[in-house]
């Protein structure tokens, strides 16, 4: 390199006088560890090496200073730069200002340089299975990777979406050169670097933007990345998505599925195939009984998928509220709301004959009487009074229990779904085992579309979340909640829904378990909402759940991967199966 920047050929000889016709030589700056690591070597040592002991023309560049060591006060492996010192850092800052680059020569660099804003060469052997992962080659391989300033060079790990060698791969291919040809090299690397502090973008889909025309970037639901620091320090990303005021603006619908839990790019992909429908916007609904939570309650595996909150799809209620938890609602005019939702007022159920009315007196009874009644999840004991009635057990508004008690009997509570108490002998016939009821909820009449979630978040554009009131805390919520960051506002992958003021709907998703951000809780969600101007505001069902879909692009980053046991270092992201998903169309 020195004598390319002197003027010299490979094999010839650099020697004083060839120096000194070049006195603005910039330094070579080697930057090693004051005390050394197992096996390696200090400042030091090195310095004594290159002063007395090394071949003629390496002592040449270190007795002029143009090669030169800086001591680190750095312990970790890899580089990390709160822990250089002062005069390293200066060094680096220097260099910065300079236009130079860096030559990293360890093996975690790649994983500890990220970020940083100066040009990079990562060289090296990826021994450990770890960095090979990471560095998204074969354990073993060795590498040279080129890393523009300020970018990531893996994105998203342990579910990375940009590997070192994708990088890399995307800076040899063909549309950079391109891009680099009609805008210039330096207004590509710029656009790059930007997106990396304001977005944390794959640089494939950076170079996608820059090359779009501006038709091709028209959408009738806009969205852009987000991302920055809590007040204590850690970081967080994800991706807001808008549907903007319109002339003919989206309809909206709760897709469900009949054959097992789908994905909502599944959803998406099966709602398309329908002529003259296509999906502008769909994220997961609400809560369900996952295969986890159905083995850990020890009930039948028919449970699994079972719904935990109100759905209604095309007018049609398939699952009554259970809680006191918010529900996204569309009207029959199309109209959108978020409210909380219960079966306080009261219920009707029908089956083939007459029909049974539940009276909003009769919820909840300790001691029931002669009426019928109906128990939903706020029901506070773990055990209903059956003295001789006939409990009908529910869910969504199906019959999977009818059981006929003796008196002084009591039924223990399941947290899947309501119990309808009769007197004895005055069950319906038809009201049987796999028999799904059809059932009325006063105060949820003209709706065509609705699923319920939660918490609440915004409420007239004030945080209102009140776990308590929805029944998050009480022990059949709990029971039903695969992690405790949903009933203890633990931070981890979130998805959010709100409305402003004029009605216009926005998905936010805050991406977590990855490198670039540690997720939100539900209050920090609220206060990324509150601070885009949105009035009213609800969670959905949050985790590898969480999954925000704009035209067939997932936008979120999910830290799941249902093949995780094949590979648990690194997987590619993929959305969780769920039971249901909210379009818009």
């Amino acid at each position: 390199r020195v004598r390319m920047r002197v003027g010299l050929g490979i094999h010839d000889d650099l020697d004083p006088q060839a120096l000194d016709c070049h006195p603005d030589l910039a330094p070579v700056t080697i930057i090693e560890r004051r005390e050394a690591l197992p096996g390696g070597v200090d400042a030091g040592t090195l310095g004594n090496y290159l002063s007395s002991e090394a071949e003629r023309e390496l002592a040449l560049l270190y007795e002029r200073g143009i090669c030169r060591v800086v001591a680190s006060d750095q312990l970790s492996l890899g580089i990390d730069f709160r822990q250089l010192g002062r005069e390293a850092l200066r060094t680096l800052l220097e260099l910065r200002d300079a236009g130079g680059f860096v030559i990293a020569l360890c093996e975690q660099a790649a994983m500890t340089t990220d970020g940083v804003g100066l040009e990079r060469y990562h060289i090296g052997r990826a021994d450990e299975p770890l960095s090979a992962n990471i560095l998204g080659v074969p354990e073993g391989s060795g590498y040279v990777q080129w890393a523009p300033a300020g970018l990531r060079s893996t994105l998203a790990y342990p579910t990375p979406t940009q590997t070192a060698r994708s990088l890399s791969d995307t800076l040899r291919g063909r549309r950079f050169r391109q891009l680099c040809g009609r805008l210039g090299e330096a207004a590509v690397l710029d656009a790059l670097q930007a997106d990396a502090e304001q977005r944390g973008s794959r640089a494939e889909e950076v170079l996608a933007r820059l090359g779009a025309t501006r038709a091709s970037r028209s959408s009738r639901v806009e969205h852009e990345a987000l991302n920055g620091h809590y007040a204590d320090g850690s970081p967080w990303s994800g991706v807001i998505a808008r549907v903007p005021p319109s002339r003919s603006p989206l309809r909206y619908g709760i897709l469900t599925s009949t054959k097992g839990n789908q994905t909502v790019p599944e959803f998406v992909r099966r709602f398309n195939r329908s002529p003259g429908r296509r999906a502008r916007i769909a994220w997961n609904g609400g809560y369900i009984l996952n295969a986890e939570l159905v083995g850990k309650l020890g009930l039948a595996e028919s449970y699994i998928g079972s719904p935990l909150g109100l759905i209604v799809s095309k007018g049609k209620l398939l699952c009554p509220p259970l809680f006191e938890k918010p529900a996204f609602v569309v009207g029959e005019d199309q109209s959108l709301d978020i409210r909380r939702v219960s079966s306080r007022g009261g219920l009707v159920a029908k089956g083939l004959g007459a029909a049974v009315e539940f009276g909003a007196d009769a919820r909840n009874l300790a001691t029931p009487g002669d009426a019928a009644c109906y128990y939903d999840l706020l029901f506070p004991s773990e055990r209903l009074p059956g003295d001789g009635r006939c409990l009908v057990r529910l869910v969504g508004k199906r019959i999977v229990e009818v059981c006929e008690t003796q008196p002084g009997e009591e039924v223990p509570v399941l947290p899947v779904g309501l119990v309808l108490s009769l007197p004895a002998g005055q069950r319906p016939r038809d009201w049987e085992v796999g028999r799904a009821l059809s059932l009325q909820v006063v105060g949820l009449e003209d709706i065509a579309h609705a699923v319920e979630a939660g918490p609440m978040l915004l409420e007239q554009g004030e945080v209102c979340i009140d776990m308590e009131f929805e029944g998050w805390k009480t022990r059949n919520s709990i029971l039903t909640q695969a992690a405790r960051l949903d009933f203890l506002d633990m931070r981890g992958p979130k998805i959010a829904i709100g409305l402003d003021a004029a009605g216009s709907l926005a998905v936010l998703v805050v991406n977590g378990r990855i490198r670039e951000s540690v997720g939100a809780t539900h209050l920090e969600m609220a206060e990324i909402l509150q601070a885009r101007g949105i009035q009213s505001a609800m969670g959905f069902d949050p985790g590898g759940s969480a999954t925000l879909v704009v035209g067939e692009e997932t936008l979120n980053i999910s830290p799941y991967n249902q093949d995780y046991e094949r590979n648990v270092y690194s997987l590619p992201p993929q959305p969780r199966a769920v039971a249901n998903a909210v379009v818009g169309y």
